[in-house]
């Protein structure tokens, strides 16, 4: 009873704050740039332009989705080679996150003039909506590169446990993108191209200021090894590094088909309900940006101790992290229990799709607070590096949960629909932090968080 007790005694809730709420800012900011788009040509251009960055940024939000691994897999490397003072090894593994997010980010420059194409031809109707599409995508898509670089600064920020340069980064894109768009858009009435330069400008001088803050505030010794773009560990290492992203990749690759279905379906029930389910998408993704805060904090401090192998402190990080994340879930519950018709009400003024909305909207807000485990402990495992266990149980959410329990309403319940679509959705979520939580046990059980944490060749 006592070591339990002491356990639970000061933990470091301070700490975890000073890395969760630039996180929070940070995370909550990400839409902004399609936001900004979508203002400027909603207010000074028309809807085929409109139309055509809709259908745009989907496929660049997609590319950036499943290439965030870039990011979280710097950050666990990172992180843990840092908490054991291998500051070499954390040098090779950004040196090598380097190398792969230019590789593909010149692949997708490269390949992108045979793909976009043939995607514009089934997302975009044939016409100037699916010319403009394509036309957005291949010029915001000509930053990729710059997009990957940045994501692995911000892995190597939140690695060695500063959450604010990732802040700083992205607040100088999203300033530097609304003046452009002003100036493209509204300025020289560009459309959706002036749209498309803004933004990946935006993001090249988003590089440029990594860049520039990572050599300011690297310690000596890091900034010398990576200077040094040779030696063992950069050759022979790789197979952890690629091990630990494909997992990675593969887990938001699943979650990516679960939300992609999640709107297809509801455009299968209709109109209104796929409006609907847009609207409440945003409530459902603006609860996720905050609560990712205290997920970053706990993937920051978990890399720290296990990088350490201090098992001890590895948990009341976690639990430090835990209490505030489940509370900010229970804060948007509340909010959007009390103030269900005001915020659809600034979402949308159509009479059917709030109708729609307000129908659906209770089980948007069961969400926070019954997904606050499953962001939380994706942190946990990013950071010590268990990305395995995040695979094998967002596979199992999906094919054992979400389509069976969407199946059950459709054949059994006899329920509308969409209620049918949302109830699977919630209860995905449900099982993603039921799921992590027994993985967590398990291996704390078997004495398993540092089978990962042999020193490589630097």
């Amino acid at each position: 009873m006592s070591s339990r007790a002491d356990l639970l005694r000061g933990l470091p809730h301070r700490r975890a704050f000073s890395l969760a709420w630039p996180a929070i800012v940070a995370s909550i900011t990400v839409p902004l740039v399609g936001l900004v788009d979508t203002a400027m040509l909603g207010h000074f251009s028309d809807a085929t332009h409109l139309g055509a960055v809709a259908i745009g940024g989907t496929v660049v939000s997609a590319v950036g989705w499943l290439l965030n691994f870039l990011r979280s897999g710097t950050t666990s490397l990172v992180g843990r080679a840092l908490g054991g003072g291998r500051t070499s090894e954390a040098a090779v593994h950004l040196q090598r996150s380097v190398l792969l997010a230019l590789a593909l980010g010149g692949a997708i420059v490269v390949v992108q003039w045979v793909v976009v194409p043939l995607l514009m031809g089934v997302l975009a109707p044939a016409g100037e909506v699916r010319e403009f599409a394509s036309s957005y995508v291949l010029i915001r898509l000509l930053a990729a590169p710059a997009t990957l670089l940045t994501l692995v600064a911000n892995g190597w920020f939140v690695g060695s446990g500063d959450t604010r340069r990732p802040l700083a980064i992205v607040a100088t894109v999203n300033v530097l993108n609304i003046v452009l768009d002003v100036t493209f858009v509204a300025g020289f009435g560009w459309g959706s191209q002036g749209a498309a330069i803004a933004s990946a400008i935006a993001e090249w001088v988003g590089v440029l200021v990594a860049a520039a803050l990572w050599w300011r505030f690297a310690p000596d010794p890091v900034r010398a090894a990576v200077r040094r773009w040779k030696g063992k560990g950069l050759r022979s290492g790789w197979g952890r590094v690629l091990s630990l992203n494909g997992w990675l990749f593969g887990r938001t690759a699943i979650l990516y088909v679960v939300l992609t279905f999640v709107t297809a379906y509801a455009g299968r029930i209709g109109e209104d309900v796929l409006a609907a389910t847009s609207v409440l998408m945003q409530f459902m993704l603006l609860a996720s940006y905050a609560q990712d805060g205290y997920a970053h904090a706990a993937e920051a401090m978990a890399a720290r101790e296990i990088g350490r192998r201090d098992l001890r402190e590895f948990h009341r990080a976690n639990l430090a992290a835990a209490l505030p994340a489940v509370s900010i879930g229970a804060v948007f519950t509340l909010l959007y229990l009390v103030a269900r018709d005001p915020l659809i009400a600034i979402m949308t003024d159509l009479p059917d799709v709030a109708a729609a909305a307000s129908e659906y909207f209770p089980w948007v807000i069961a969400l926070p607070l019954f997904s606050s485990l499953a962001y939380l402990f994706d942190g946990v495992f990013l950071g010590s590096g268990h990305t395995r266990a995040m695979m094998v149980t967002m596979l199992l959410c999906a094919v054992a949960v979400f389509f069976p329990v969407l199946a059950a309403g459709v054949l059994w319940v006899g329920d509308d629909r969409g209620h049918d679509l949302w109830r699977a959705f919630l209860l995905f979520n449900v099982a993603r932090g039921v799921f992590l939580g027994i993985a967590y046990w398990r291996t704390t059980v078997r004495g398993g968080w540092l089978e990962h944490e042999e020193p490589v060749a630097a």
